[in-house]
């Protein structure tokens, strides 16, 4: 408002518009992650920004705003040395002087690596920390290999712990991990599978996924396809499942467990099928000299498989912190 005024007297004051000083918030927060020293890297954030006019940004981290400032323009910033085995999540804002913008999304960056350097995001659901991509590697922990077969006769044969990739394509084992035989994941309690401190699952560890995220004790111990939409829960990426039941459920992907449709090698015939309508990973349960349980998501069905396999199937492995 402004006002004229002489001596103690005073004009009526002309008020101007309301002038509008909120900004908009960073977007497209994202992270990669550099110079990895497990358990130790550096997280390299990257942002969105095009609004005028602020002083620059500041970072959260897991629930702290820190005082370091970023100065306006530059829509990047590094966390050095984090321990990349714990959960940190992060968020930015924008400032000018003593105004704050919301922040932006909410990013969690928790991971964990095996012998061959491999990296997995991974993620608490319930009070069970799980890997949320397919297993990769290639050697025990012990160091010895894991036999890649990609004969038919090698592969419906053997007795022994094996790998492939789906049509024997390694670009496969990039975007959905690779298939093992349960003759590898055996080995996981002696030579070692998982990465250190992990493990395969066992039956009963892959229940309490599963009534966590809503199925009844029944359910869960029963055989065939149980409950109602956790499988559409634990699948992710809706771009490489073929559209069904499973992917249209309101839910689909909402628990972060990713599951991906990658496919299967079957243990008669060595033939690859399913991939982008199925996906089954093992438990580290027997049921049978020949069988162990595993588990199913079909894009038509939004529930879960429960069943015991013959051990020379290929599946993916997905695991669990000790």
């Amino acid at each position: 408002r402004v006002y004229a005024y002489s001596g103690d007297n005073q004009s009526d004051y002309v008020e101007t518009d309301i002038i509008d000083n909120t900004f908009p918030p960073p977007t497209d927060l994202t992270y990669t992650i550099e110079n990895y020293s497990w358990p130790l890297a550096d997280i390299h954030l990257v942002w969105e920004y095009d609004a005028l006019g602020i002083d620059g940004f500041k970072v959260k981290k897991n629930g702290t705003l820190l005082t370091e400032i970023i100065p306006a323009g530059t829509t990047e910033w590094i966390d050095i040395g984090v321990n990349i085995e714990n959960n940190n999540y992060y968020q930015v804002l924008a400032f000018y002087q003593t105004y704050n913008s919301e922040y932006s999304n909410e990013i969690l960056v928790s991971f964990c690596v095996d012998i061959d350097g491999n990296v997995y995001q991974t993620l608490f659901i319930g009070d069970q920390k799980w890997m949320v991509e397919n297993l990769k590697v290639t050697h025990y922990n012990n160091g010895n290999p894991i036999p890649q077969l990609t004969d038919d006769g090698d592969w419906t044969s053997t007795n022994d712990g094996a790998y492939c990739y789906y049509d024997n394509s390694s670009a496969n084992g990039e975007t959905y991990g690779a298939l093992y035989n349960w003759y590898a994941v055996e080995e996981d309690s002696t030579r070692g599978l998982a990465p250190e401190g992990w493990h395969v699952p066992t039956d009963e560890e892959i229940m309490e996924l599963e009534m966590y995220l809503g199925m009844t004790y029944e359910e869960a111990h029963d055989t065939g396809w149980r409950g109602t939409n956790e499988g559409s829960k634990l699948a992710g990426n809706a771009n490489l499942w073929t559209n069904g039941a499973l992917e249209n459920d309101p839910e689909f992907g909402s628990s972060g467990f990713d599951f991906l449709p990658g496919g299967c090698r079957g243990n008669t015939s060595g033939y690859f099928y399913g991939l982008g309508n199925d996906g089954k990973f093992w438990s580290a349960t027997e049921n049978s000299t020949s069988t162990a349980w595993s588990r199913s998501l079909n894009y038509t069905d939004a529930q879960v498989g429960r069943s015991n396999d013959g051990k020379r199937n290929g599946f993916s492995v997905r695991c669990v912190r000790d």
